[in-house]
């Protein structure tokens, strides 16, 4: 069982950037994005495809996180410059448009067979308390880590961070103080997608996936921003690695890892009941 845990941090760990991604797209620009995943799916498959074509390891990576970024961008810019007034819901629409968008772009450049995916991370463990502990766990867990601090010491503690917080809170004030909050949308947008293409290229080796099942992983990573009230990257990124877990245990219990797909979908529904709870006791008083 034990193992079973660790070995779903890998999982886990893409899961909790995929919702700091989230958690920060929303926060920042009142979208909640659900092509995240298959951005960062673009971005990897990009990335492999010119490994395929003996492109080094490197180049390659590097122009995975640039396709992703820029195609990030500009979904961000044509969502800002003809869904900018509309709601929120109205904007997280569009990104339902973005997902079929790119899930036929992926099947049309890269079709849907599942394929091996090389490692970024060299293959090697270690013993820890008697489980086998893989140098991918580690780096996924440092990495996730990493980038929740610096986004949250970014979003408190810089003037860009308060630019991008008045932005969310605030937008014509914003632009009336000279800032272009259009800018910095298109920003934040690029950024989540070359994070979510590392996200990719963290758990891809692990599981040989197609493009459309890496751009479903969206699922658990927005399940793990509601818990976070898709404002909290902390409790996103608890989530996100709880959820990878929980899956990891699951493939080990005979009988339940042919279902341990479903269990962001059952987390969502105890989620629910659980944010609701107030509301339904406030008016049992």
């Amino acid at each position: 069982m034990l193992d079973g845990i660790i070995s779903g941090l890998v999982s886990g760990s893409t899961y909790a950037i995929l919702a700091v991604c989230v958690v920060v797209l929303y926060r920042l620009v009142g979208v909640l994005n659900f092509g995240q995943a298959a951005l960062g799916a673009l971005g990897a498959y990009v990335c492999y495809a010119l490994v395929g074509a003996e492109v080094s390891l490197a180049l390659a990576v590097f122009c995975g996180l640039a396709v992703a970024s820029v195609t990030a961008g500009f979904s961000g810019w044509v969502l800002a410059r003809w869904l900018g007034e509309p709601s929120a819901i109205a904007r997280s629409v569009g990104t339902v448009v973005l997902l079929i968008l790119l899930l036929t772009a992926g099947f049309r450049l890269f079709g849907d067979s599942p394929r091996a995916m090389p490692s970024l991370v060299p293959e090697a463990s270690f013993d820890l308390g008697g489980v086998r502990v893989s140098l991918s766990t580690v780096i996924a867990l440092l990495v996730t880590i990493a980038i929740a601090g610096v986004l949250s010491l970014l979003l408190r503690y810089t003037q860009l961070g308060i630019r991008l917080e008045a932005m969310s809170e605030r937008p014509l004030t914003v632009q009336l103080l000279g800032v272009n909050s259009r800018q910095l949308a298109v920003g934040v947008w690029a950024a989540t997608g070359l994070l979510s293409t590392l996200a990719m290229l963290l758990i891809a080796p692990t599981r040989n996936p197609t493009f459309e099942s890496m751009s479903f992983l969206v699922v658990p990573a927005l399940v793990a921003g509601l818990l976070g009230a898709f404002s909290n990257v902390w409790i996103a990124v608890a989530s996100g690695l709880a959820i990878g877990a929980v899956e990891g245990a699951g493939a080990r219990i005979e009988g339940l890892a042919d279902y341990r797909g479903a269990i962001p979908f059952a987390i969502i529904i105890v989620a629910l009941i659980w944010l609701r709870r107030r509301e339904v006791w406030d008016a049992a008083r």
